[in-house]
């Protein structure tokens, strides 16, 4: 025993490196390789105030994925409160398993599926408790930051590492299989748990079978009930053990069954359970219901202490995860799937290189990449097959099909640095959602698996088609696209339609007759307060908000009719851009909710919430993004809005609840380049500069609140290179001084070079291919086939971008 622990701490020694404390990376980035740069620990700890928006955490995952991987291998802690959404929390010291499954920054929890836990404990009672969706204490095992390891692909960690039995775990991953290697160092049985009913929001389906003759154990696993919605997903497993099994068993929410090799149970939960009263808003809801159905294996480690296992999932069926595991992880080769991953990730993060003396700013850098290629994420199996919104099985035709599309968070800066960075793969995220649209009939919002949420506001997916598109993504079906984005703009559902369950009670646009009517949602409509995006009765969440969000999506469908040569056939979205004024107070010089009668609230606090989603009045009073000139004259002008904007950015993170900056969460997220329609972009950089360092850092801790599927990530990413996507349905970037002195992008089929002098503040001239730039904001289609950018800085403020005639466009209705 002696010689294995020994063994062991070496391994140990050899494998820490990317934890450490508060999370921080600890690797020399001036030799570091760009995945070596990278942190997976930031954003697991809350980094801000809990403002009610998923909490104060990042809801990210240190586990082992690929870029947009389907399987993320990834420990989930307990309680894991500060983190929930991601299952792993910093501060935790106990571990409950290694799930399959999990949603990178989300504000309310899903997947989650199936974790699998190494242990030499005998199992005599369930390893789930009855009548709850918690992990039996007694199976929990403990953890430290000192013996743990995470990098991009692969995860380390030493469990129970003070007892006399400790294991260590490693986590590696392709794209649609996981593999585990478990080293025990104590014991002549090693046991494996594995819990197909431990979903993060509880099951309400869950089956397992032991094959003793093939060492392999199938099943599958229903959860669902994304921010409590009425919907549900399947997932499929197949796991393949390196040896015999020598013990095996099962377990239901009743009893545990020595030697059995079948068991299943379905739930009571009802699908649409509420959160638990008094409780956090996002947490599991009543799991009593739950279904509990799982399974051990043991093995003898008397001569071998490695255990490993490998394992397919799929959303279709056993059949085809077990071809998935097959096409990606034919053999037990441990180490070359982690070499192949690491391989995979520098690839993907090699799209940009960015050179500092600052190694904490490299490191930021490449964490934020690294959580932008995330989400969305490979929903369609090896062989093409996939399960559609119809809920039938389909044959994806020359391409893959993604899921994961949060939509109002990744419209603003995730989708349009993919546009950039990965033009084709992107084209086959368009292609994903339209056929979404395809088999359900509308467009998605907040999409996972084969499920609609309607979940936050807007018509996000119409922006998103056409922004990428802006951006050069032309390989998808752009006549359906339209045809699907003015079916969604124009054509309300009837009032049944709001009271089914599940896809066939979605609708695109719901408010969507009084917008059409009134020309805004009348605050009449307003949902409850944490409703959440749940459509109740027709009820909006954030009149006023999602008046704003359509306004936006009609501009952008129009500008994509108009590249098409069918504006025509967006008249009305083109009139429609302009309804922002609607809720244009002009005595109070600002947005607010407004009634049916055409009355303003009365007595409208601009630092309230009241008609808003997750902002307030006075942020939401600048979300005019293709109107920013009309929004300025009405505010009263240059000095007047200057004068405001100062004030506003007093604070930068302030809460949805406030008259200051939010710039923790998506509604103000462009709001810093506002300065440049006024001629004064020399006040963006610093704003921009003071939330990049002080929002967030190389650590735990290191985000302001949620990351969206890489939402606030893009957001660090883009405004550190200084191109800021900030007219959604356009290519327009607005410009900032870069944090790097150098940094290069590798376009589709060219790159571009950042550059700038050291020192300095501000912007005193921009140099594009040598010559002079006097805009602070260019077209992406004017770098697209290549560019160099060179910054001479300052430390006094100068005329770049101050002139009229270089003032970012704005587009009013004719």
């Amino acid at each position: 025993m002696r010689q294995k622990i020994s063994a062991l701490a070496v391994v140990t020694l050899l494998l820490v490196g990317c934890g450490g404390d508060s999370g921080s990376g600890s690797s020399n980035s001036n030799s570091a390789t760009r995945g070596q740069l990278v942190n997976p620990f930031v954003g697991t700890q809350s980094g801000a105030a809990d403002f009610g928006t998923g909490g104060g955490a990042g809801n990210t995952f240190p586990g082992a994925t690929l870029p947009f991987g389907m399987v993320q291998f990834s420990p989930d802690t307990a309680p894991s409160l500060d983190n929930f959404s991601g299952g792993y929390t910093y501060s935790d010291t106990q571990m409950d398993g290694f799930s399959l499954t999990h949603i990178s920054g989300a504000g309310c929890a899903i997947y989650q599926d199936i974790p699998f836990m190494p242990t030499v404990l005998e199992i005599t009672d369930s390893p789930a408790q009855p009548g709850t969706a918690a992990t039996n204490p007694r199976y929990l095992a403990s953890f430290n930051h000192d013996q743990e390891t995470a990098i991009p692909g692969y995860y380390q960690v030493v469990l129970n590492p003070e007892s006399d039995a400790p294991i260590n775990a490693e986590l590696t991953a392709t794209e649609r299989s996981g593999m585990a290697r478990f080293s025990f160092t104590a014991g002549s049985l090693g046991r494996v748990i594995i819990n197909p009913g431990g979903s993060e929001m509880a099951n309400s389906a869950a089956s397992l079978n032991i094959d003793t003759q093939s060492s392999e154990v199938t099943g599958s696993a229903t959860s669902g009930r994304f921010c409590y919605q009425d919907n549900s997903y399947t997932v499929y497993f197949v796991a393949q053990f390196d040896r015999p099994m020598v013990e095996h068993g099962t377990w239901d929410k009743f009893s545990v069954n020595q030697g059995a090799q079948t068991t299943s149970d379905i739930g009571a939960l009802p699908l649409n359970a509420q959160p638990i009263p008094g409780g956090p808003s996002s947490l599991p809801g009543d799991p009593s219901g739950s279904a509990q159905a799982g399974g051990w294996v043991g093995f003898d480690i008397s001569d071998n202490p490695v255990v490993q296992v490998r394992i397919g999932i799929s959303f279709v069926s056993v059949d085809n995860a077990r071809l998935n595991l097959q096409a990606e992880n034919p053999a037990w080769r441990f180490d070359a799937i982690k070499a192949a991953a690491a391989d995979r990730w520098e690839q993907a993060l090699s799209r940009i290189t960015v050179s500092d003396e600052n190694p904490r700013l490299q490191r930021m850098f490449y964490t934020a990449l690294y959580h932008s290629m995330i989400s969305p994420n490979i929903y369609s199996d090896v062989n093409g097959e996939y399960l559609g919104m119809d809920g039938a099985v389909h044959q994806a035709q020359g391409h893959t099909v993604y899921s994961s599309f949060s939509g109002w968070d990744t419209y603003r800066s995730q989708m349009p640095l993919l546009a950039i960075l990965e033009p084709r793969r992107t084209a086959d995220m368009l292609r994903s959602v339209l056929l979404n649209a395809e088999h359900s009939g509308s467009l998605p919002k907040w999409s996972y698996a084969n499920q609609h949420t309607d979940v936050m506001v807007g018509d996000p997916v119409a922006i998103i088609l056409a922004s990428a598109h802006a951006f050069g993504v032309k390989d998808f079906d752009t006549d359906f696209a339209l045809q699907a984005m003015v079916k969604g703009a124009s054509q309300p559902a009837g009032p049944d339609q709001y009271l089914l369950p599940g896809n066939a009670g979605y609708i695109q646009r719901p408010g969507l007759v009084e917008y059409q009517q009134l020309g805004y949602i009348p605050y009449e409509e307003n949902a409850p307060s944490g409703a959440s995006g749940l459509v109740h009765r027709g009820l909006v969440w954030g009149t006023s908000s999602t008046t704003l969000e359509y306004a936006v999506a009609d501009f952008a469908i129009d500008q994509f009719a108009r590249r098409l040569g069918q504006q025509a056939q967006t008249a009305d979205m083109h009139a429609r851009s302009a309804y922002w004024r609607n809720l244009f107070n002009p005595t109070s010089l600002h947005i607010e909710p407004r009634l049916a009668s055409g009355l303003f609230m009365p007595g409208t606090d601009p630092a309230s919430g009241l008609g808003f989603t997750e902002g307030s009045g006075a942020q939401y009073s600048w979300y005019v993004p293709h109107d920013m000139a009309g929004l300025i004259d009405a505010m009263g002008g240059t000095q007047a809005v200057e004068s405001r904007l100062d004030t506003f950015f007093e604070e930068l993170n302030a809460g949805p609840e406030s008259i200051h900056a939010f710039l923790g969460n998506e509604p103000s997220l462009y709001t810093p380049w506002i300065y440049a329609w006024l001629g004064k972009p020399a006040k963006t950089g610093p704003i921009v500069k003071a939330a990049l360092d002080s929002l967030y850092d190389d650590a735990a801790t290191g985000m302001p609140g949620n990351d969206d599927l890489g939402a606030m990530s893009s957001w660090w990413v883009m405004a550190a290179l200084g191109l800021m996507p900030s007219v959604p349905g356009t290519d327009i970037l607005l410009l900032n001084e870069p944090l790097f002195a150098r940094a290069s992008i590798q376009l589709d089929e060219a790159s571009l070079l950042i550059t700038r002098d050291p020192g300095g503040d501000y912007v005193q001239l921009l140099r594009v291919d040598g010559s002079a730039h006097k805009r602070a904001w260019l077209h992406f289609a004017e770098i697209a086939d290549g560019a160099r950018l060179h910054y001479q800085l300052g430390d006094n403020p100068r005329q770049w971008g101050t002139e009229p005639t270089t003032l970012p466009p704005s587009f009013p209705i004719d």
